[in-house]
């Protein structure tokens, strides 16, 4: 022990390790050791959260791969729709309202002309319409299932849907009007002519053809008005989902450019027509607004 303790300033040290036993493990550098483990760790850390981005991003381009696909299906399931409803106002539903209103006026002017009168000569349509049945069920489920559609976008959708609806009703009791006209079943004292014209019958006005015509007429009109509003829609949210999609895979699709109104050329009706349902029309804030950079800043 005396060889193991000297004194230096008069105070003793340890010249020999404590330990010796120490001494038997290789040594090593501990400053290395040290980098290697941190490294090590950060490595693994890392290439954690690239596969972790890599999952995602792979998920979210199946997701958009798969929205843009259903917005694809989507337009042409509304394209079908207004083809359809442009198809009956060309065919009947245009002209059948204007014999009607037209009847209607000569038979004004007819009253208010002179005596002795002429018997008032008039052709009654009784045909039955057929009921409207385009996809809108397979492409409400469609929309609201598997695109992230704008409020306007339900909006239109949602107007759509109540369009086709009501067009139906509508030419269902058309219908129902006609068959009693043809076998029967008019209330005691009237006669078709009375219906049709709106003549009163012991003070009573019959105006139920009439509204079913008009009433044809308008829904068909909003059934091409919301279809043309849902497509438009549908475009944006395709434009938004390709630029996302391109984004993040590099690879490039083409929206459709869906146009309603080819074919149907002056049966669309405008906005101004549907002034009072387009003051709802929301802006769309869909896309997140930019912040300047602070150099931007710096040069204003």
């Amino acid at each position: 022990m005396a060889d193991a303790w000297t004194p230096i300033n008069g105070v003793y040290t340890a010249t020999a390790p404590l330990f010796p036993w120490v001494a038997s493990f290789p040594s090593f550098d501990a400053g290395v050791w040290g980098s290697a483990l941190i490294s090590a760790g950060i490595g693994a850390g890392v290439g954690a959260w690239m596969a972790g981005r890599i999952a995602r991003n792979a998920k979210l381009r199946d997701e958009l791969l798969a929205e843009f696909r259903s917005i694809d299906v989507a337009i042409t399931l509304c394209i079908s729709v207004s083809d359809v409803a442009g198809g009956m106002k060309k065919q009947y539903v245009s002209g059948f309202l204007q014999k009607y209103e037209s009847d209607r006026r000569r038979y004004e002017a007819y009253k208010a002309g002179p005596f002795p009168k002429a018997p008032f000569s008039l052709r009654i349509d009784q045909m039955n319409l057929q009921t409207f049945a385009p996809p809108v069920s397979e492409l409400q489920e469609l929309v609201l299932k598997s695109i992230r559609l704008s409020p306007n976008g339900v909006k239109s959708l949602v107007a759509l849907v109540d369009a086709v609806g009501n067009l139906n009703w509508i030419i269902g009791g058309y219908n129902s009007l006609v068959e009693k006209f043809l076998h029967g079943g008019l209330p005691p004292g009237f006669t078709p002519e009375d219906y049709y014209l709106e003549i009163p019958v012991g003070g009573v006005v019959n105006t139920q053809y009439g509204t079913s015509v008009r009433g044809i007429a308008r829904y068909t009109d909003d059934v091409l008005f919301f279809a043309d509003k849902l497509v438009d829609c549908l475009t944006n949210q395709g434009v938004k989902v390709r630029d996302r999609y391109e984004k993040l895979s590099g690879e490039k699709y083409l929206v459709r450019k869906a146009n309603t109104a080819k074919g149907n050329e002056g049966l669309i009706p405008t906005d101004a027509d549907y002034a009072e349902w387009m003051a709802g029309w929301e802006p769309d804030f869909s896309e997140a607004i930019k912040k300047p950079r602070w150099w931007h800043r710096k040069q204003k």
